[in-house]
């Protein structure tokens, strides 16, 4: 029974792990593609600002690239069994 309890804690943290990460990757995607849409079609007079935009469009797509690799690359630190 400890066995089966030990699998569905798996299941439940590996699924809460899949949702937040697809929570954190359609809110960055939804920031690059409006900050991207918003900084190629206007044109923008003030250059604080549109530096201030290319700026947000940058980090949106550094964090786009990321975001995978801080949920799924660095392995989690399990415990360990006591034998």
């Amino acid at each position: 029974m400890s066995d089966q309890n030990e699998k569905l804690g798996l299941l439940r943290r590996r699924r809460s792990k899949v949702i937040g990460f697809i929570i954190a990757e359609a809110s960055a995607i939804a920031v690059l593609l409006l900050s991207g849409t918003f900084a190629l079609s206007l044109r923008l007079a003030d250059p604080a600002l549109a530096l201030s935009m290319n700026i947000v469009t940058i980090a949106a797509a550094v964090a786009v690239a990321m975001i995978p690799i801080i949920f799924f690359a660095i392995a989690p630190v399990l415990p360990r069994r006591g034998h």
